[in-house]
């Protein structure tokens, strides 16, 4: 039996990022009262056949990676890539040319898509990244024991060996400052001093969003990332943030509202499936001793300035990410859509 919907959201739900992204997108169309279904991307033919003949003249935004972008047969479709490598290769930008509209949803990606060959033009549409029920810090002097956090899976791309290098470097002696790693339950390594705390449970959106206020500082040596989903929420808690302005963070950092860890831009050499390199990938490589420095710089902050840092951060991140302006591309980019439905 067909259906008619206005948006099928279409997202890896699988994946933990591109999961909140799509939930993100989803409550922006609920409330700019759009008939939204959302559904997990499709992985046969069979399955992208059925949601063909289900659906009629929908729009469908699919939220996937690489090869699993497959435009929805006779409907309006919409791409949302933000892998985070700064080349993509060149049979997932043959497929995205087949798409209708494409979205970034950072200035890093809108760029490494315009530098891998996409022809078609790009649309910076972010979602909204407000993050109401968040806990928000409201005192800026530091924890006796400095505190620091880190929120991300426990793959190599997240640099978590060279902040706890970094960290160690920084405080030798055991006892000063520590270091929390929030990280997924597949992580197999272990802490290497009681001041770097791991933790790998399985924690609800709010029990994560609770934790942020409860740290000092909000520390990043990614190596690279599409967005930064962790930056943004550490922000909304008003927390002092430590990184560096490469890929997706240049969308969410400015000037006095962060302490820049600098990097070097270097090649790739490395990658977790062969189909997701090309040629030319780089990412920004922050050394222990770099880090080590915008640890040591940031104790020498006084409250209040981190104080205005944190206001000068959340400011700037309204100015893209904030509801009003969010929901404002994504409805001038539907209402485009909608005309040729």
């Amino acid at each position: 039996m067909k259906q008619s919907s206005s948006i099928i959201l279409l997202t890896d739900l699988f994946r933990g990022s591109y999961n909140i992204i799509g939930k993100l997108y989803e409550s922006v169309f609920s409330k700019i009262n759009c008939n939204v279904v959302h559904l997990s991307t499709p992985e046969t033919t069979e399955e992208k056949t059925r949601l063909s003949n289900k659906y009629s003249n929908s729009i469908f935004i699919h939220t996937t990676l690489g090869d699993s972008f497959i435009p929805i047969e006779n409907n309006y479709n919409i791409a949302i890539p933000f892998h985070e490598w700064s080349r993509y290769p060149s049979s997932w930008i043959k497929l995205l040319e087949k798409y209708d509209q494409i979205w970034a949803t950072s200035d890093h990606i809108k760029n490494v898509l315009i530098n891998s060959g996409l022809t078609k033009c790009v649309e910076f549409c972010p979602p909204p990244l407000d993050f109401k029920n968040i806990e928000q810090k409201d005192n800026w002097e530091n924890s006796e024991t400095t505190r620091f956090l880190f929120v991300g899976e426990s793959h190599f791309r997240k640099g978590n060996h060279l902040l706890i290098d970094g960290f160690m470097k920084a405080f030798p002696d055991i006892g000063t400052a520590q270091l929390t790693i929030k990280t997924n339950t597949a992580c197999v390594w272990a802490s290497p001093r009681e001041d770097i705390v791991l933790i790998k449970d399985k924690w609800d959106k709010q029990r994560l969003m609770d934790e942020y206020s409860k740290h000092d500082c909000f520390v990043s040596a990614s190596l690279a990332e599409g967005l930064g989903l962790p930056i943004a929420e550490a922000i909304r808690a008003n927390l002092p943030i430590c990184t560096n302005y490469w890929g997706g963070h240049t969308s969410l950092v400015t000037n006095e509202g962060y302490i820049e860890i600098d990097h070097d831009e270097v090649i790739q050499p490395f990658t977790s499936n062969p189909k997701y390199y090309s040629a030319d990938q780089k990412c920004a490589y922050s050394s222990p001793d770099r880090i080590k420095k915008a640890l040591l710089r940031f104790l020498k902050l006084s409250p209040s300035e981190k104080q205005t840092m944190t206001s000068t951060a959340s400011n700037f991140l309204d100015k893209n990410y904030g509801a009003i302006s969010s929901t404002g591309k994504i409805t001038d980019c539907i209402k485009n859509a909608t005309l040729c439905v």
